[in-house]
């Protein structure tokens, strides 16, 4: 049974001697480090790679979402905050859960066991080849919409907004950047850029003629500047 790496950051020396302890209780996870400046932790995190990352909000110098924005690649992040306010934003940067302070242990217990249930999925997926079922939240309004991974056809850059279209032919527009988009769909592998306009879902490509892919009826460009490392993608893949 594989065990997993964790840090935690807060800026309250209470609250990670209650993390420290309420990890001491759980087997699986092992704690590596613990910051009080979300810097540190930042630069920590660029030399070395975790499974859980515990994470205050409230924070000086920078935020803990401020924190979570910078990372390229993200660990499965429990938030820790005394403010519900910052929930809907946690949820759109791939939190995977959000526990109000104090944290009381069972509550804690049930939001690792939920990162350790995702990581394993992951690594299960990862190792008999088969897609495991993934999803993303996308604010849209005032509230969060759940979208399945698979389900994605493409991302089309609209001004200031993308429009994700799926396989039933729905879309979804969300104030973003493709960009954004870009770095949260890294861990998926499968889409990848062929145009300053449009993210696609490899898999879901029908064919490619005359610099052009075609996705459930519809032919999106490849720019030139993206079909070099398209292809090679595609072929690696």
């Amino acid at each position: 049974m594989q065990n997993y790496t964790c840090i935690a950051v807060d800026d309250s020396d209470v609250q990670l001697v209650i993390l420290k302890n309420y990890v001491k209780k759980i087997s699986r996870i092992e704690l590596k480090a613990t910051f009080n400046n979300p810097v540190e932790a930042f630069e920590y995190l660029g030399k070395n790679e975790i499974d859980i990352l515990l994470l205050d909000i409230d924070m000086p110098e920078i935020s803990g979402l401020d924190l979570l924005k910078m990372l390229p690649k993200k660990p499965q992040t429990i938030l820790i905050t005394s403010k519900m306010e910052f929930a809907l934003e946690a949820f759109e940067l791939d939190a995977i859960d959000y526990i109000i302070k104090p944290p009381e242990y069972p509550r804690f217990l049930k939001a690792v066991t939920k990162a350790i249930s995702f990581l394993e999925s992951k690594t299960s997926a990862n190792t008999s080849n088969e897609s495991i079922k993934e999803e993303i939240y996308v604010k849209i309004n005032s509230k969060l919409v759940r979208l399945e991974v698979n389900l994605i056809d493409y991302f089309e850059a609209m001004s200031d907004y993308v429009i994700i279209h799926t396989e039933d032919k729905r879309q979804y527009i969300v104030y973003s950047t493709l960009k954004q988009f870009e770095e949260k769909m890294l861990t998926y592998q499968k889409f990848r850029r062929i145009h300053r306009s449009y993210l696609i879902n490899i898999s879901k490509i029908k064919s490619i003629e005359d610099g052009q892919v075609l996705i459930n009826e519809k032919t999106l460009p490849i720019g030139n500047t993206y079909k070099e490392e398209f292809l090679k993608n595609l072929n690696k893949m």
